[in-house]
C-alpha cells in the first residue's frame, strides 16, 4: 500500500459511478447524488483526510477536494488530481482544493437565531498590508450581535471568507480574519463578501504582487536560532525554505504529529542530503538545479515531489513527501547513476531519525 496506490484505487471506485453522477447532476436528482457521494467522500477522507464534493455549475461537470489548510492533506489531494485518468480530466474540472465561489459556496447558509443568511448577507472591511503584501479583513454581519461567543463568530467568519475566496486565496493573502458585530466608526474599505475575491485579485494585480496558483506553492524561509558552528547533519542548517513550514518546526523539535498523520495515509516526509562542495554560493545554486533535475525526474512516477530544502554549513538538503517508497527508492538510485561521482546522494526518513 502507498499513497499513490489509494489514488489509483479511488479513481477506480469513481469511475464506477461518474455517469450515474453526471445523470443525477443533470437531472437534479440530490437524494440519490448525496447517496453516492457520500461513499466517494468517505473514501477520500480515509486516503487524504479531505472531504470530497460534485457539482455542475454553469453545465460543467466539477469535482473538489476540500483539503482545508492542512498541508498533508493538500499534497495528497494534489497527487490524487495528477493521477486521474485521462477520460476523467477531459469530462470534469478537478479542484484540488477549494475554489473561489464553488457552487458549495453560492449554497451555503448559516442559521443566525431563527434566520438563516447566505454569503450575500455579509460584508467585509478590509486594509491592505503593504509591507508584507497581505489584507486583514473583519466579517461584518448584523446577526452578529445575537451570538454571544467570540470564538463562534471568528470561526464562522473564517469559514465564510474561505468558501467565498478558496483556499489558495486564503493562505496566500489574508493575514488575520476577524469579526465586527458593528460596522467600523473609521473610514475603511469594504464589499460584499461575494465580490471579495475579485477585490483581493484586483489588489494583487495593481500592486504586483506575486499570483499563486496553488497553496503549495507558497514557500515560508527560516533561520533557525542555534550554534552555527554545528556542522553535522540537520544541525547545521542556515537557511530552510518549505511551503510546509508545521513539518519542518516539529522536526526540529522532534515532535512527529506530522510525520505520524501522512504515515497513516500510507505516505513519508524524508530528505536527500549531500556534502557541500564549494562552501560558497554556488553550493545553493547547485542545490537548487539539483532539487529542479530530481523532482523533475521523481514526480513523472508519482513517486515524491520536493517540497523544500536546506543550505547548512556541510550539508545541502532536498526535502521530500514520498508517494511510494519503493518507486522513490528505485528512481532516486536511477538518478544517482546520472550524477558527477563527487556527488553522493542518501536519503534518510524524518521517521526513522526521530524513533
Amino acid at each position: 500500500m502507498s499513497a499513490y496506490t489509494n489514488s489509483i484505487k479511488f479513481w477506480e471506485s469513481f469511475q464506477k459511478v461518474q455517469e450515474e453522477l453526471k445523470k443525477c447532476l443533470s437531472l437534479k436528482k440530490y437524494e440519490r447524488l448525496n447517496e453516492l457521494v457520500e461513499g466517494l467522500d468517505e473514501e477520500v477522507y480515509s486516503y487524504t483526510g479531505a472531504h470530497f464534493f460534485v457539482e455542475n455549475l454553469y453545465d460543467e461537470y466539477e469535482m473538489t477536494f476540500d483539503t482545508g489548510p492542512n498541508k498533508t492533506t493538500q499534497y495528497l489531494c494534489s497527487l490524487f488530481s495528477k493521477t486521474a485518468p485521462e477520460s476523467i480530466k477531459k469530462s470534469w474540472i478537478i479542484n484540488a482544493c477549494l475554489p473561489p465561489l464553488s457552487q458549495k459556496a453560492i449554497q451555503a447558509e448559516v442559521q443566525i437565531k431563527d434566520q438563516s443568511y447566505t454569503l450575500a448577507d455579509f460584508h467585509v472591511f478590509y486594509k491592505v498590508v503593504e509591507n508584507t503584501q497581505t489584507i486583514a479583513c473583519q466579517l461584518y454581519c448584523p446577526a452578529y450581535q445575537q451570538i454571544k461567543n467570540p470564538e463562534n463568530k471568528k470561526e464562522m467568519s473564517m469559514y465564510l471568507i474561505e468558501l467565498a475566496i478558496g483556499q489558495c486565496a486564503y493562505e496566500a493573502y489574508l493575514s488575520s480574519v476577524d469579526f465586527l458585530d458593528v460596522p467600523p466608526e473609521e473610514d475603511q474599505s469594504f464589499c460584499n463578501l461575494v465580490d471579495l475575491f475579485e477585490k483581493i485579485m484586483d489588489i494583487v494585480e495593481k500592486n504586483e504582487w506575486k499570483e499563486y496558483n496553488s497553496p503549495l506553492e507558497i514557500y515560508s524561509v527560516y533561520q533557525p536560532i542555534q550554534d552555527i558552528g554545528h556542522d553535522s547533519l540537520r544541525k547545521d542548517m542556515k537557511y530552510i525554505f518549505t511551503t510546509h513550514p508545521l513539518l519542518i518546526e516539529e522536526t526540529i523539535e522532534n515532535k512527529k504529529d506530522v510525520l505520524l498523520d501522512l504515515s497513516s495515509k500510507d505516505g513519508e516526509y524524508g530528505f536527500v542530503y549531500f556534502s557541500n562542495m564549494f562552501h560558497n554560493k554556488e553550493d545553493a545554486l547547485f542545490r537548487q538545479s539539483l532539487s529542479k533535475q530530481l523532482d523533475d525526474q521523481i514526480s513523472k512516477l508519482n513517486a515524491g515531489k520536493v517540497i523544500g530544502g536546506a543550505i547548512g554549513k556541510s550539508y545541502s538538503y532536498i526535502v521530500w513527501i514520498v508517494y511510494d517508497k519503493t518507486n522513490f527508492i528505485k528512481a532516486l538510485k536511477s538518478a544517482k547513476k546520472q550524477l558527477n561521482k563527487s556527488v553522493e546522494l542518501h536519503y534518510e526518513s524524518f521517521n526513522d531519525i526521530l524513533d
